[in-house]
């Protein structure tokens, strides 16, 4: 892997300006972990944050987890946090789903976690095809769903045939696991959906939909100026950056490569690039 001062060449952004930032909102996979890894550096960024009075938050697409599972992973990681740490796809997707249609009726490609979630929210789950209008879903949800079966499949598309609207949580390909993998994701499943029906999500959540990251603005009154996304992916992590207005900084331990940003149009590309998170620290350190 490339070196620190290797990488801040392809930086438009000051690495001195990180230092007034006041809150950070942090990828998890492949960005702070890799699998049940932590990436080295992690610990020691959350740590010089907590003495500067700066915040930590975690956004992340990834929606087949339920928040207070993120809670215990980080634990078993050595990082303490809270639910109110976390803002995830299913959380804007909720959100938005609040503001449309409270209550309402969905057909759920997603984990029992997510399910779970989604009843405790006031949410109707229907599991069956039915032919009769009145019976339908108001929606079909995609989520990153590690329980897809092939019966699920067939569901989803009759009814988004039919015409029921389609939303998804995210659109990521893949998820990055640990050992250089990754696996299937929500957008694998998207691109299924699409060649059997034709129809793509009329709403898709999370990352690069900048949703999350105003929600959080909104929410703790925080500026653009004072915002940064750290994050490995530049389709998502860093578009959504991008797309919010804050400043975005790319770590290479997940997803994206150098030659990636080298080949991305400028207008898309990070604000900073760096090895890992534990450059981030460096800096805040100094």
């Amino acid at each position: 892997m490339p070196h620190g001062g290797d990488i801040v060449d392809l930086c438009s952004g000051d690495p001195a300006k990180l230092k007034e930032i006041e809150c950070f909102l942090l990828d998890m996979d492949g960005t702070i972990y890799l699998g049940n890894t932590l990436i080295d550096g992690t610990l020691a960024f959350l740590d010089i944050l907590k003495k500067q009075n700066k915040r930590a938050m975690y956004i992340t697409n990834n929606s087949s987890k339920a928040t207070r599972q993120y809670v215990e992973k980080l634990a078993r990681l050595g990082i303490a946090s809270g639910e109110e740490d976390f803002f995830t796809s299913v959380n804007a997707l909720v959100y938005e789903l609040n503001k449309k249609h409270p209550g309402a009726a969905l057909f759920l490609l997603g984990t029992p976690a997510l399910e779970e979630y989604l009843l405790e929210n006031g949410f109707k789950i229907i599991k069956e095809y039915y032919p009769e209008p009145e019976k339908r879903p108001d929606f079909v949800v995609l989520a990153y769903d590690t329980t897809l079966t092939y019966e699920k499949l067939r569901i989803a598309c009759d009814y988004i045939t039919d015409g029921v609207e389609y939303w998804a949580t995210h659109p990521d390909t893949v998820c990055p696991v640990s050992g250089g993998r990754s696996v299937p994701d929500a957008g694998s499943f998207m691109e299924c959906i699409q060649s059997a029906t034709g129809k793509r999500p009329s709403f898709i959540a999370g990352k690069p939909n900048p949703c999350m990251i105003r929600v959080i603005m909104e929410q703790y009154g925080y500026s653009p100026e004072q915002i940064a996304v750290i994050g490995d992916r530049l389709n998502t992590d860093i578009l959504s950056a991008i797309n919010a207005g804050v400043k975005s900084i790319c770590v290479l331990t997940g997803e994206a490569t150098l030659e990636d940003i080298e080949n991305t149009p400028q207008e898309r590309r990070p604000m900073y690039v760096f090895s890992s998170i534990k450059d981030v620290y460096r800096i805040l350190k100094n």
